[in-house]
């Protein structure tokens, strides 16, 4: 009753599974491509960054003065001053986060996690403009050239030393912090600055002092609070357009509906005949319900490779909203990850069985070819033998 009627009219059973695997890619595809579109910010920023308390921002860059303004107070602070952009590796198109930083006060912290490790002639090469330090997992050694795409310059460094990724995050550039205003032309201001404080009084306390002491327009915010804030407002974003994505599975919904509803009209005497042989209403009901659930099934093994497929290119575009309108990022790897799978396994099979429980229980709801007589055991082997002939006549 349910699956010969599939394979004699394949192409509507094709039509149903194609709407579903379309829907199901869809949403996938928004899924993968929004976590590779954010992936590089949740690291890069957090680069080499240390413990910190504080960070200090304002819009269009923090000016060079309000470095010397808090090494200046007289209060035991660490001021990390930072320029934060991208590089792109020429050779293998890799964009890493660019890092440029107060080289020689970030050497003499024993607790930061960049140093200078077996590279006796480190300090020679700061004030050369062409000297980089990199993550130990881009495989470079000390003395290697590479050509890096900057602030859309191709330019030659000399790899001056090499450290160890810190906490898993993506491998960096590191510069001095000269050298990067020289290599993205940005002189006079800085990307934000990083103050750690001892912890008498409380940090209330110490944003108000140095809100006091800095100028007008100047943030003082406790570390990661813009981080978070990016985070939350990427979140808004990714959820709007999984709402959206949402909609790709109407169609599919509909066509499910439609085909279940189209299969109960069509096979009313089937149902009948079946109903009189004794099939109860709960077996029917699942009957069509697993046909659904079928067509949810194969649509939805099929969206995992398309979904993928459509994920290279949304993530290009996401990529471009995301850096225009929210934080600098970089798109990451897309991985079709077991979340991923069970998800679109969920969403596929969910969504066709959904769609099928109206038609599915008004084909339960059907009556009995024909009644059961209540006149003798003759009469009601007659019956069974009508049934019983119909049947098979359907399935010649």
């Amino acid at each position: 009753m349910i699956l010969r009627p599939l394979f004699r009219e394949p192409v509507r059973s094709s039509l149903t599974v194609l709407a579903i695997a379309l829907g199901v890619a869809v949403v996938l595809a928004i899924d993968l491509a929004g976590t590779a579109a954010a992936g590089s910010f949740r690291s890069s920023m957090e680069t080499l960054a240390g413990e910190n308390d504080l960070e200090i921002v304002t819009a269009g860059g923090v000016p060079e003065n309000v470095v010397a303004t808090l090494a200046s107070l007289p209060s035991p602070l660490r001021v990390t001053p930072r320029i934060e952009d991208y590089a792109v590796v020429a050779e293998t198109k890799q964009t890493l986060p660019l890092i440029g930083l107060d080289l020689v006060a970030q050497a003499d912290r024993p607790t930061t996690s960049f140093s200078f490790p077996g590279v006796d002639d480190a300090w020679k090469s700061l004030a050369a403009k062409d000297g980089i330090w990199i993550g130990e997992s881009l495989k470079r050694k000390p003395g290697e050239h590479i050509d890096l795409l900057i602030n859309d310059q191709i330019a030659t460094y000399t790899v001056r030393g090499v450290f160890a990724d810190s906490n898993g995050s993506t491998p960096a550039v590191v510069m001095d912090i000269s050298a990067a205003q020289h290599a993205l032309n940005r002189f006079g201001r800085i990307d934000r600055v990083l103050v750690q404080v001892p912890h008498a009084p409380s940090l209330e306390d110490w944003q108000q002092r140095l809100r006091q002491a800095l100028p007008a327009g100047v943030q003082v915010r406790a570390e990661g609070a813009g981080t978070n804030e990016n985070r939350r407002m990427l979140a808004a974003f990714r959820w709007n357009l999984r709402l959206l994505s949402y909609i790709a599975l109407v169609v599919g919904a509909f066509l499910i509906y439609n085909t279940i509803s189209v299969s109960v009209v069509r096979r009313r005497s089937e149902i009948g005949i079946v109903r009189a042989l004794g099939a109860s209403r709960g077996l029917v009901l699942a009957a069509f319900v697993a046909e659904a659930a079928c067509f949810g099934l194969f649509g939805a093994l099929i969206a995992m490779p398309l979904g993928r497929l459509m994920a290279g290119g949304a993530v290009q575009m996401m990529g471009a909203t995301v850096e225009a309108l929210y934080v600098s990022s970089r798109p990451g790897v897309i991985a079709l990850t077991p979340f991923s799978v069970l998800l679109a396994l969920l969403v596929g099979v969910g969504v066709a069985v959904a769609s099928a429980y109206s038609p599915a229980r008004e084909a339960s709801l059907c009556r009995r070819l024909k009644p059961w007589p209540a006149d003798g055991e003759s009469t009601r082997r007659e019956c069974i033998r009508r049934a019983t002939s119909s049947l098979l006549l359907q399935w010649r």
